[in-house]
């Protein structure tokens, strides 16, 4: 029989029950054989639903007295940093939720950790996951070169409560942020940035624009005060654009990869415009899957961490690069011009 990986889960909350736990009763190469929640009737019920031998409300317990290969850590974000240091320090590998941290100090501390217990760090950036996303970065890369990359995350939401602990930016735009350095696909070299306060006692909107070594130019759109969930990503490249659409209410997850023929584009009115090659994915289609947690990344996330440690190799996100976003987001933060 080939062998299962041992996996601990600290933190029974919402992204536990909703997205992991139901992605990793479907692996199997893996087995959860502890689960641990400060609140016992949130572990209890996750114990129970997916068959989990044992229950903890003590992470240090579980760290002590378990048989486990690595542990998955979906704490809310500003616990994440302590119990992941703990987890690696204890000697197990790690699949933690975004952020690395709430700060670039503490994503770079994982990482000096992870490095000297020689255990992989991994972090939960699922948009890079998503398998249409996956699947539209192939197909335009087969094509052109890349100049150009957007990111948009729009929400309506007082953060000042929601996010009372540390700012929002650095704990869920991060999802926008790293996705536009993961598809620019190098570092950045210049950022400047507008970050503004809407009707809200702290800064809640922030934008910036990036130039990435490889000569990708990048922006970022992020705002709190939108009337709906927005978040989307264009690429753009001479050959193809692509729009990639990961959450509108109301219209389902699908992107929309326009293939040019390299010809100028003159106005539209006077010349018109060069000839066009148009596809349109789902991202159900293209996962082959249905529910949320299948088609939106999570499960290609758990399912990449499961098999990098079984394989002995690096999974996409790992601590070390994750640190490299907080980074970024650290710099657009330092290089406003506002």
């Amino acid at each position: 029989m080939d062998r299962k990986l041992k996996i601990g889960v600290i933190g029974a909350g919402g992204i536990c029950r909703n997205v992991h736990m139901p992605s990793l009763s479907e692996i199997d190469n893996c087995e959860v054989v502890a689960i641990c929640d400060h609140h016992e009737e949130k572990a209890k019920a996750m114990a129970e639903k997916y068959g989990i031998p044992k229950i903890y409300t003590l992470h240090h317990e579980m760290l002590a007295q378990e048989e486990m290969d690595a542990v998955f850590v979906l704490t809310q974000p500003d616990k994440t940093y302590r119990v992941a240091y703990d987890c690696l320090k204890a000697g197990f590998h790690v699949m933690m939720e975004k952020p690395a941290g709430i700060n670039a100090f503490q994503a770079h501390s994982l990482e000096r950790m992870a490095e000297e217990m020689g255990k992989t760090a991994a972090v939960a950036m699922n948009r890079r996951h998503v398998p249409l996303l996956q699947e539209v970065l192939k197909r335009v890369r087969a094509v052109t070169d890349i100049v150009q990359v957007d990111g948009r995350f729009m929400k309506t939401s007082d953060i000042s409560v929601g996010w009372h602990y540390a700012s929002a930016f650095n704990c869920d735009i991060i999802h926008a942020l790293d996705c536009v350095r993961y598809l620019a696909g190098a570092e950045p070299v210049a950022v400047a940035s507008v970050i503004a306060t809407n009707n809200s006692p702290i800064e809640n909107a922030w934008n910036a624009v990036m130039m990435f070594e490889n000569g990708v130019t990048g922006t970022l759109r992020s705002n709190y005060q939108a009337a709906s969930r927005v978040h989307d990503f264009e690429i753009h490249g001479r050959y193809a654009s692509a729009f990639i659409d990961l959450g509108f209410p109301g219209r389902e997850e699908s992107a929309t990869i326009v293939y040019g023929d390299g010809a100028s584009i003159y106005s539209q009115a006077a010349a018109g415009t060069n000839q066009t090659k148009v596809e349109t994915l789902t991202a159900k289609d293209v996962a082959g899957e249905s529910a949320f947690y299948q088609y939106y990344g999570y499960k290609s996330e758990d399912v990449d961490f499961v098999n990098a440690i079984l394989e002995g190799r690096e999974p996409m996100c790992t601590i070390a690069d994750a640190a490299k976003s907080m980074d970024l987001m650290e710099r657009v933060w330092n290089s406003r011009i506002n």
